[in-house]
């Protein structure tokens, strides 16, 4: 099985616990920063991840790690069964699973905004609003500055692309003079 569906199926399952728990906000965050200490953390990461380290001593050395440090009873499980399965490196992968069952739940799709300058806090809003009357969704964006775009702006939300670029419009100026000169 691929490790990204073995993540998904780990997710839904958390999910569905942390929703019969209604834990889902703190189980999420403590995934989150528990990714993010791994993340930055090679040697335990490599430690966790390793084939020739066997799972009970894996799951020994972690249980003492995550001991009594304030972690969701749900999330605390996960990590033990993960290093007892030695399945520790879907963690990254689960953690973005589980924020789509999130989002899922809550009708929310992400999505990216690439933009020549910065954009300001209300041409951030009237993005948004504008993205989240056309989806009927909430939207959270994550605004990143691309020198590649020339003026105006790419937005990627799901499956949809919202393109005002320059480039874009001369491009759109371009194929209709060529259909008027045929």
């Amino acid at each position: 099985m691929r490790s990204s569906e073995l993540a998904k199926r780990y997710a839904k399952a958390l999910f569905e616990l942390a929703i019969d728990n209604r834990t889902q906000e703190k189980v999420f965050s403590d995934l989150r920063a528990l990714d993010q200490v791994f993340t930055a953390d090679k040697d335990t990461m490599a430690f966790l991840t390793s084939p020739l380290i066997k799972a009970t001593q894996k799951e020994t050395v972690l249980k003492t790690a995550i001991d009594n440090k304030g972690l969701s009873k749900e999330v605390h499980e996960l990590m033990l069964l993960l290093a007892r399965n030695d399945r520790f490196a879907v963690l990254p992968e689960l953690v973005s699973a589980f924020e789509k069952e999130i989002d899922t739940a809550n009708n929310v799709t992400r999505g990216v905004v690439r933009s020549a300058t910065t954009l300001g806090q209300d041409e951030r809003s009237r993005i948004e609003k504008t993205v989240e009357e056309f989806l009927k969704k909430k939207v959270i964006m994550t605004y990143k500055v691309d020198p590649t775009v020339i003026g105006g702006l790419v937005a990627q939300v799901g499956s949809y692309t919202f393109d005002d670029s320059i480039q874009s419009h001369l491009k759109k100026m371009n194929e209709e003079l060529k259909r008027r000169m045929v």
